[in-house]
């Protein structure tokens, strides 16, 4: 197919369908006096000022993907002179840019970025899942992360902004301002419904080509129930849960055992109006190939995003609604005070690993939590001001009064959720023994017998007792920044179980597996 040309005269666009890639991939190639060339997946949606994949809080005809105050995808969108390019509203997915020879690409994909660009990781580098952390923990206000490739080039990490390209090939990034900061319970509720009730509307235009539904995740805690609640209130007839989870006792410091446990949302789910489908997270193991590699940003510990493939025929064609990290915003404690998304106290890269499966997939995922959560300290206020005292339990960190009043007032009785602490991370932390014996074959083959020397190869379900004390320590004292500094400064992530571990080149053998799909032929 040729080429369809499309923009003003000043910096053009080319769009280049693909029907091999996964349906929401894009990539786009600035070259100083050229037109942009985005090769793009089928269900990016295309027009003559820009394009988008995702759903976003405005009108679907306006097209201000790049203005819009909570973008779930991404895109962008021609102003002027110049082609604004739009990050997600949320940081679990970022663009990722390369700078090459005067020329840029920029793309919601890293393996597409490298494999576009004739590039890839660097085999020697086996970092790259500590880079992510650093990142993750730094936030969003700080300069660009910077991955190191095959060829030495960086590829820039850009998280909850816009970059604005002009047709001489300069990328600036733009930050986008965090919005009014609600000021009581009401404020901020209907905040959240609204957005989500715009989104909503947004994916389901009738002026698409294809539509989005809702679909909305729901647990025994209470993250999930109050945004199962929310998009409920928006319109949302379809519920997923997982019947179980692990459930830890014990103290990190002293010791702590598992022991699988009754989650399942589906009581709340049909309460909230709608049908259910039910998984179990067990059956992650179970699945023919590969099933955890496109998940490669992650980490062995983080394995609740992994086990979203087993939803991957319902949450086709969806907005997926979750509750994630709303522990980080919606919780008791000071350190639900943060600002700039700066996580401080993230050891695992749970959330960020759904990229390439909702890609591929065709899939819009929406972390309600993070709506207005630019203004954590506001929130934080709501949660500790008197007007929440009657959906206080007085539980220490797991109690979530905003949460809790959300789905009680919606109907959803208190004692059916938010009584207790799960740990949604049930399953292996290990891959399955087909994927096993294909990573090894790739420690082999591929890495460098200097670099795989100095790794230690055993399990992390090993090194994981020293690796809690390290979650614990930056859970509850991060926020504090003589903490977090001496953290640092200390190389406290020498008790990570990642730390130099074979399980690193997780990372790289995910992204070799998953970069096949950007091949063409």
């Amino acid at each position: 197919m040729a080429p369809r040309i499309r923009g003003p005269r000043i910096l053009t666009i080319e769009f280049e369908p693909l029907a091999h890639l996964p349906p929401l991939a894009w990539c786009a190639r600035a070259r100083p006096g050229s037109p942009v060339r985005v090769r793009h997946g089928i269900g990016v949606v295309t027009r003559d000022e820009g394009f988008v994949e995702g759903a976003w809080d405005g009108d679907f005809g306006a097209f201000d993907v790049d203005r819009a105050g909570t973008l779930a995808g991404s895109g962008a969108r021609m102003r002027g002179d110049a082609l604004v390019f739009a990050a997600p509203f949320h940081p679990l997915e970022r663009l990722f840019v390369l700078r090459d020879g005067g020329g840029i690409r920029v793309s919601n994909s890293l393996a597409f970025l490298l494999t576009e660009a004739g590039d890839g990781l660097d085999l020697a580098h086996p970092g790259y899942f500590f880079d992510f952390v650093g990142h993750v923990r730094r936030g969003i206000a700080a300069p660009p992360t910077r991955l190191r490739t095959a060829s030495g080039r960086r590829v820039e990490l850009h998280s909850c902004c816009n970059l604005r390209l002009r047709a001489d090939a300069t990328l600036e990034r733009v930050d986008r301002p965090p919005g009014d900061p609600p000021t009581c319970y009401a404020d901020y509720a209907a905040l959240l419904l609204g957005t989500t009730r715009r989104l909503a509307a947004n994916a389901a235009d009738p002026r698409r080509a294809a539509t989005y539904r809702l679909v909305a995740a729901c647990s025994r805690g209470y993250d999930s129930t109050a945004s199962a609640t929310i998009a409920s209130l928006a319109g949302c007839r379809e519920g997923v849960t997982f019947v179980r989870s692990a459930a830890p006792s014990g103290h990190p410091l002293v010791g702590v055992t598992e022991r699988i446990d009754d989650d399942s949302g589906a009581d709340t789910l049909r309460a909230l109006g709608m049908r259910v489908a039910k998984f179990d997270r067990r059956a992650l193991a179970t699945l023919p190939g590969h099933p955890r590699a496109e998940f490669f940003i992650s980490s062995p510990a983080a394995i609740t995003d992994a086990t979203a493939r087993l939803m991957e025929d319902v949450l086709r064609g969806s907005v997926f609604v979750s509750g994630r990290h709303g522990e980080r915003y919606w919780g008791p404690t000071a350190r639900c005070s943060r600002i700039d998304f700066a996580e401080r106290d993230d050891c695992h890269l749970s959330g960020q690993a759904l990229g390439e499966f909702r890609l591929r997939t065709g899939f819009v995922h929406f972390p309600l939590p993070y709506v207005g959560a630019r203004n954590g300290p506001a929130i934080f206020r709501i949660t500790r001001s008197a007007e929440m005292r009657p959906w206080k339990l007085g539980t220490g960190y797991y109690d979530r009064p905003i949460a809790r009043r959300i789905a009680e007032e919606a109907g959803v009785p208190r004692a059916w959720f938010g009584q207790r602490k799960l740990g949604a991370g049930m399953g292996s932390r290990e891959l399955n023994d087909e994927s096993e014996r294909d990573f090894q074959d790739f420690l082999r083959s591929e890495v460098p017998a200097a670099v795989l020397r100095k790794l230690d190869p055993r399990p992390v379900t090993e090194r994981i007792g020293l690796h809690r004390r390290l979650t614990y320590l930056r859970s509850i004292y991060s926020h504090l920044p003589p903490v977090s500094a001496a953290l640092d400064l200390s190389g406290s992530d020498r008790l990570h179980m990642m730390w130099r571990s074979t399980s690193l080149y997780h990372f790289h053998w995910g992204y070799a597996k998953t970069s096949r799909r950007y091949r063409s032929g």
